[in-house]
């Protein structure tokens, strides 16, 4: 199954963490880019470096703090506790060099007393994608999580991975009421990578389509055209959004109706053949 991440600044993606007292980085210090609906997880993606050997996830407290990346992490909660931006930027570039070398360390705050630093934990292992699957453990447990964002960052780490969509799907699809819109789009897009596990969810999916926010509304329109015969239901809804004030609305919709259409005849075609079996 294709997993889907997407690449950008965290900067601009601070949704994924609340930051306890909606502290982080001033708001002028952020990325100007906006995520583009239908491409993937909001979460940025780490640049990991594959020639480097992958340090092991369990490890004891006082050997965490030499793991690689733990340092540097340390600063980013640091920044992001004191809403430092520049203290931000630094730490978080430092971070990204670690790449997937940084998940021993990210997965050992998994269960940290700070809020924040669990949330942010969460996001950069989902940054990472795959190759952090050996921090499935500590993520399955911030399913449940009193903080949404942990909870939002965790289910889109393990969304990326094999075998979590049972778990993954129920937290993505209740999300997509959250109130924070951030929320709504991680959810949103995080569903296209539980495949068949997700037909589950067309529904609420469905009346995401008319989700305030536009990149929402394209987020799902492009979910639910990727979710193929047992979305066919919401086609009703998608054909709603050919009027949207949104371009990219309407073009994700357009796409998402093509695609159900041609899941919907080769399904025609298919039955005649397989009742003849």
């Amino acid at each position: 199954m294709r997993r889907i991440q997407l690449t950008g600044s965290v900067l601009g993606l601070l949704f994924v963490c609340g930051c306890g007292a909606a502290t982080g980085p001033a708001p002028e210090a952020r990325s100007s880019t906006s995520t583009q609906p239908g491409l993937g997880s909001p979460a940025a993606m780490a640049s990991a470096n594959p020639e480097l050997e992958e340090v092991p996830v369990q490890s004891e407290p006082e050997v965490a703090d030499s793991l690689p990346g733990a340092e540097a992490f340390a600063e980013l909660v640091k920044a992001a506790e004191s809403n430092d931006a520049a203290g931000w930027a630094t730490s978080e570039a430092k971070l990204q060099e670690f790449g997937v070398q940084a998940t021993a360390a990210l997965a050992a705050r998994l269960s940290d007393e700070s809020t924040v630093a669990r949330e942010l934990a969460a996001m950069f292992l989902a940054q990472i994608g795959p190759d952090a699957s050996s921090a499935a453990e500590g993520l399955l447990k911030l399913l449940s999580d009193e903080s949404t964002f942990a909870r939002v960052n965790a289910a889109a780490a393990l969304s990326t991975f094999d075998g979590y969509s049972e778990q993954v799907a129920p937290v993505l699809t209740e999300l997509l009421s959250d109130p924070d819109e951030n929320v709504r789009l991680t959810a949103a897009t995080s569903l296209r990578n539980v495949g068949p596990i997700a037909a589950s969810s067309v529904r609420a999916l469905s009346q995401s389509l008319r989700d305030p926010n536009p990149q929402v509304r394209a987020a799902a329109a492009t979910t639910l055209g990727e979710l193929g015969p047992s979305a066919v239901s919401s086609l009703p809804a998608l054909r709603s959004l050919k009027s949207d004030d949104d371009e990219a609305v309407v073009a994700a919709a357009a796409q998402a109706i093509r695609q159900l259409n041609a899941n919907r005849d080769k399904t025609a075609v298919a039955t005649p053949a397989s009742a003849t079996e």
